[in-house]
């Protein structure tokens, strides 16, 4: 009798502690999705910043739909596709609009939903400021729902508990830790060939094909969705690992977090320097955000795998394929406005074809990389998935990105018309402008000094706010308009203007 009850006590605590370690997980899961999801506020503000300001309302609201249009697309379709049980080989097979889905596997939901959402967020930046609304809808739908789960599923579905319905490329042995192919240069190589498409903004380049400068309206803006992202990448590579409670979890995600803080730091730096100090240029820090992005990017297969100083130098590595690619695109005449392509397609590929040199971490000799056990052919094989790995991604990328750039592009619905372009699509398009004229319009450019009486809030006047006993007369209505800036960027009320003979009729946004 106290035998059995013993047995199951203990069968009671086996299960308890497995409902408790799934929760953790879960958890784990959640949190980290939403950090990961805080990146589109990143990529929001970056892209924002890089932009002319005539069309900042128009890249925010295809951020904010790039959250909202993939989720419904994942949901209906992309998962089912990605990891649906029942599938095969090539994609997943059941659960399409979340049916018969379990809920517990609605964290894992959640965390692949948010990378399937940078997918199109990378492309977005590509095509910035000639791109169709319409266009926009058709390209980032199939994005998400088509294009990148079929990916995912090769890569990274390993089947259930008998392997069926695994992944062709993760039943072969290809190495993609947090998605340096899967994610980023599938999203980049969909933005090469949008941006091929779409062709180059007007004024992007002279007739003699020399590039102009294009500069995007706010530093600080690029700057903090710059340092969103750096801080969504820590949850993107250090959260891959999918799970925290069981034993040298905690070890693996602490370090690939440290490798991507050191992959930042060393592809930033790189940029930094070889853009001063070899092509003498200026210290720029577009740039250097830029190259710690690569750098990022370049860690993602094997984050979990490399030691620091493998970290460093793969973060040099892509500092220099950032830079090359930067200029590579601008000599072929391509417009990339956030260098979409250099980022997360020269990153991302880098980082698939390091993984087989640099891993060593937690690996048993035989198993690590060339650089350890080079004489052997186990990592040899593994470069050899990866290149086929990377290779197939590229060329389903190319394909589905051809089929949908193509098809508006032959039907004239992938880019703006010229004027609309010249004049941008904030108000035009959006009835929104970014930075309006009337916020401008404020208490203090009065012409007369009125007492204080007079200068109550506008929403304290009108009936009921009457003051008594008050004769001091109020400024004319036509002394609140403003005019333009003057050289020193002091504001030229209507009467100085007249004065002086600077014209206000140009006044605009």
């Amino acid at each position: 009798m106290a035998d059995s009850t013993m047995a199951a006590n203990i069968t009671a605590l086996k299960e308890d502690q497995a409902l408790f370690h799934a929760s953790v997980d879960s958890f784990f899961l959640i949190i980290i999705s939403i950090i990961i999801f805080f990146m589109q506020g990143g990529f929001a503000f970056l892209e924002a910043g890089s932009v002319r300001s005539k069309n900042t309302v128009n890249i925010l609201i295809k951020n904010i739909l790039d959250c909202f249009i993939g989720g419904v697309s994942y949901w209906a379709i992309g998962w089912g596709l990605a990891y649906g049980p029942g599938g095969n080989p090539f994609c997943g097979g059941s659960q399409f609009f979340s049916y018969a889905m379990p809920y517990d596997l609605y964290p894992k939901w959640f965390f692949q939903f948010v990378f399937a959402a940078t997918t199109a967020t990378i492309v977005s930046g590509s095509v910035a400021e000639r791109c169709q609304f319409g266009a926009y809808f058709t390209y980032s739908i199939l994005l998400t729902a088509c294009v990148y789960p079929p990916v995912s599923h090769w890569a990274w579905d390993s089947g259930d508990s008998e392997g069926y319905g695994q992944g062709w490329l993760n039943m072969m042995g290809y190495t993609d830790f947090a998605g340096s192919g899967v994610v980023h240069l599938l999203g980049g190589v969909c933005a090469l060939v949008g941006c091929a498409f779409i062709g180059q903004r007007k004024g992007r380049f002279d007739l003699n094909g020399n590039a102009m400068e294009m500069s995007g309206h706010s530093v600080p803006l690029a700057a903090l969705g710059g340092f969103i992202l750096i801080f969504g990448f820590f949850a993107f590579n250090g959260g891959s690992q999918g799970s925290i409670s069981n034993p040298g979890d905690g070890a693996v995600v602490g370090l690939a977090i440290v490798n991507t803080v050191l992959g930042a730091c060393s592809g930033g730096l790189t940029v930094l320097f070889v853009n001063r100090l070899i092509l003498n240029q200026t210290w720029s820090f577009l740039f250097t955000l830029n190259g710690a992005l690569t750098g990022m990017v370049a860690q993602c297969a094997g984050c979990n795998f490399y030691e620091p100083w493998a970290a460093l130098v793969i973060g040099v590595f892509g500092g220099l394929v950032y830079i090359g690619v930067h200029y590579l695109m601008l000599r072929l005449r391509l417009d990339d406005p956030l260098d979409a392509v250099a980022v997360h397609g020269g990153g991302g590929l880098l980082g698939v074809l390091c993984v087989p040199f640099f891993m060593v971490a937690n690996l048993e000799v035989g198993s690590r990389g060339i650089l350890w056990d080079g004489h052997l052919s186990s990592p040899w094989v593994t470069l050899g998935y990866n290149i086929l790995g990377a290779v197939v991604i590229a060329l389903w990328s190319t394909l589905w990105s051809v089929m949908i750039f193509g098809t508006l592009y032959f039907f004239k619905l992938l880019r703006v018309s010229e004027e609309l372009e010249r004049t941008g699509m904030d108000i035009l398009k959006h009835g929104e402008a970014a930075y309006p004229a009337q916020a401008w319009i404020e208490e203090q450019y009065r012409k007369r000094q009125q007492s204080m009486y007079d200068r109550k809030p506008s929403h304290m006047q009108g009936p009921g706010f009457e003051t008594p006993n008050n004769n001091t007369s109020t400024a004319d209505s036509e002394n609140v308009e403003l005019g333009k800036l003057n050289g020193h960027g002091k504001l030229i009320l209507k009467e100085q203007q007249n004065e002086s003979g600077i014209d206000n009729s140009g006044f605009s946004h």
